[in-house]
């Protein structure tokens, strides 16, 4: 026994193999989500083990910020009692992909990737459409815009701007914008004021208000003359007046006083080009010229009292030159197919004659009336057509190439009656041609039109 003792107490125990960090492995996500220039929370770890499959204390874990500008606290860290190892790392200052690597001795590096988002808004600045000038009355060419960024320079979305009018008196829509994904809100436009200087302020909580100057010209295409009805006005197209798409126009205004069929005749050296129209800019009629043999321009038109608008242009582009314009009554009657313009109000005695439009052509020829009506989209017209003399008939007209038919009808209800009506909602805006004809052959005679 005692020798057995001897042996051991030489021989000694057997030594303890070291531990060796043998395996890594992810302990958060690898993808992770942060703002621009912030530590990313929850941080990135991983987990060490030793040869045994042990957690492994005390390990020396790399880090290397592979992309983003981002940094880490330090270039090592120290695995925690459960072998966890922890990245203090904060994420570069540009909004978009980081990405971090953690390692172990010889160990393949695990790779953590972070998307950065922009920080809380920390300015707001003008980016578009500032110190304009425009047209009163018009909206200016390019609607203002502001950018709003963090701390960090990084656009930030979904900031509400508010736009509003400072001075000027001119007017907005759109004036509640959200900022973009880039950090960018516009106002849906600025329509300008007075004469002169107009502002417009856009603010957001918490950050400085900017303002936005425009400068306002007189709106030419605003003003109009008084036309003394039955006088003449004498005017010229310059390079000062209003422009559209590259056509000067003169507006005047005229008041007729009754009911009645109306002539307003535009002459000059050049080929004129005529518009009437109301004061809340409907369109009436346009006429090139008042025939073959002149390039003088002329409109008929049966109108109800009231205030009208008569637009004097060219039939070319960028043409000035002298002008007349006389306005007068002429016959109600619309005879040998002249063109004629009508609204709606009107309530017209009429003939259908022999020397007016042919509807129908020989052997079988119907005559017709043609009055031409301008429609909005999404407006409706009722048409009607009386007469103890004839078999009224009425179509409705698209005033294109290709005429087609909208509407039609002979006999208006089920009674007997030869009378005719037709309603009509325009889905598009356009001219559209009324036919008052009759439904029997050769027929001629008198009639009443009612557009309503």
């Amino acid at each position: 026994m005692m020798g057995l003792l001897a042996y051991i107490a030489c021989k000694g125990e057997k030594a303890v193999d070291p531990s060796v960090a043998t395996t890594i492995v992810a302990n958060s996500s690898t993808s992770l989500t942060g703002t621009a220039g912030s530590q990313v929370s929850p941080a990135p770890s991983i987990l060490v083990k030793d040869q045994f499959g042990a957690p492994m204390p005390g390990a020396t874990v790399n880090l290397l910020v592979l992309s983003g500008g981002g940094t880490v606290s330090s270039a090592t860290v120290t695995s925690n009692a459960s072998g966890i190892a922890t990245a203090a790392w904060t994420l570069g200052p540009i909004v978009g992909s980081n990405a971090l690597n953690m390692w172990a001795g010889t160990l393949t590096a695990i790779t953590f990737s972070a998307t950065s988002t922009a920080g809380a808004a920390a300015s707001l600045a003008k980016s578009t459409g500032d110190n304009q000038a425009g047209t009163e009355g018009v909206a200016v060419p390019v609607a203002p815009s502001v950018v709003v960024k963090d701390a960090n320079g990084n656009g930030t979305a979904g900031v509400v701007v508010t736009f509003a009018v400072a001075s000027g008196g001119g007017s907005v829509t759109g004036g509640s914008a959200t900022t973009n994904a880039v950090g960018v809100a516009t106002v849906g436009s600025w329509v300008l004021g007075a004469v002169g200087a107009n502002t417009l302020t856009a603010s957001a909580t918490g950050l400085q208000t900017v303002t936005f100057t425009a400068t306002a010209a007189p709106n030419l295409c605003a003003s109009a003359t008084a036309h003394t009805f039955g006088g003449t006005s004498n005017g010229a197209l310059t390079t000062n007046d209003c422009i559209a798409d590259g056509y000067y126009i003169d507006f005047f205004t005229s008041t007729l006083a009754e009911a009645n069929a109306y002539l307003f005749r535009q002459s000059a050296t050049f080929d004129t080009y005529l518009f009437l129209g109301t004061p809340d800019g409907n369109t009436i009629g346009e006429n090139d010229d008042e025939n073959g043999d002149t390039t003088n321009s002329a409109i008929k038109a049966l109108l109800p009292p009231g205030t009208y608008v008569i637009g004097a242009s060219s039939f070319d582009k960028a043409v000035t030159g002298n002008y007349a314009i006389t306005s007068g009554t002429t016959t109600t009657n619309i005879g040998n197919c002249e063109v004629a313009f009508i609204v709606k109000g009107v309530s017209t005695n009429q003939n259908v004659e022999a020397t007016d439009c042919v509807a129908a052509a020989a052997p079988n020829t119907i005559y017709a009336d043609v009055l031409f009506i301008f429609l909005n989209a999404g407006q409706s017209v009722t048409v009607s057509m009386s007469s103890s003399v004839v078999d009224s008939y009425l179509e409705l007209r698209r005033a294109d190439e290709t005429g087609a038919i909208v509407a039609s009808n002979d006999n208006k209800d089920t009674s007997g009656t030869k009378d005719a009506a037709v309603t009509f909602a325009s889905t598009t805006t356009g001219y559209y041609a009324i036919v008052a004809r009759t439904a029997v052959v050769g027929q001629t005679g008198a009639y009443t039109l009612q557009v309503q």
